[in-house]
């Protein structure tokens, strides 16, 4: 009974064999599936910010935002670039750095003697009289008197 058992275990066995071999990928297949499988995706470092010097900071006692913040400009270099932008704060908690961010909303200004202008208005100008307060005209005249804070 041992010899026509034997070899119905040997196919039996072979068969079982072949059925997982067949079931299971190849190193290749494996390696393909892999490939295939959607790799993570890779946040991007932000860029650096646009940072330039701080030039000045000018308090704009006339105006509030709508949240009743204050307003104040900064005026920043950049090699031989000048920008002004509106920073806004609570009360008495103004706060400025050195190496201020450039914000997208910058006002460009050239350099013109001792005013500076708009780059995209020329009727917008800027002066700092000797008393450090800087002026802000347009074409109707002086809009507005700030006083230097730092």
């Amino acid at each position: 009974m041992r010899n026509k058992v034997a070899p119905f275990f040997s196919v039996a066995i072979g068969s079982i064999f072949i059925i997982t071999a067949c079931n299971r990928p190849s190193a290749n297949q494996a390696a393909t599936a892999t490939n295939t499988q959607p790799k993570p995706v890779e946040m991007s470092k932000p860029a650096p910010a646009d940072t330039g010097r701080l030039v000045g900071v000018w308090y704009d006692e006339s105006i509030k935002t709508e949240q009743g913040q204050q307003i104040a400009y900064e005026v920043v270099s950049k090699g031989k670039k000048i920008y002004i932008q509106a920073i806004t704060f609570n009360s008495n908690n103004l706060k400025v750095s050195d190496s201020p961010v450039i914000e997208p909303n910058a006002t460009l200004l050239k350099r013109n003697g001792n005013v500076f202008i708009n780059a995209n208005s020329p009727n917008e100008i800027y002066k700092v009289d000797k008393a450090g307060n800087l002026l802000i005209y347009d074409q109707t005249g002086l809009v507005v008197k700030c006083k230097k804070v730092l």
